[in-house]
């Protein structure tokens, strides 16, 4: 069963922004730009999410002791 897929325009733009082959060096600072820039977008998100929740680091540090409690536990 063949299937069509339909590139978004984000693809389209890295396919013709990439239609020359990166260096191993370019291709490297390519995919660190790239991580950095979805690290951030997660770290912000996740900010967000502790200011609508009114979350502080008390609650963070609850959450890993429970955690490490569930793990030991048998």
């Amino acid at each position: 069963m063949d299937q069509t897929i339909k590139l978004n325009s984000m693809q389209l733009f890295m396919i013709k922004l990439f239609e020359k082959q990166p260096n191993a060096k370019q291709e490297e600072e390519i995919k660190e730009l790239l991580t950095d820039y979805f690290a951030k977008q997660i770290d912000q998100e996740m900010e967000q999410i502790w200011v609508e929740n009114g979350l502080v680091q008390e609650d963070l540090n609850r959450a890993l002791e429970k955690h490490k409690r569930n793990i030991t536990e048998p």
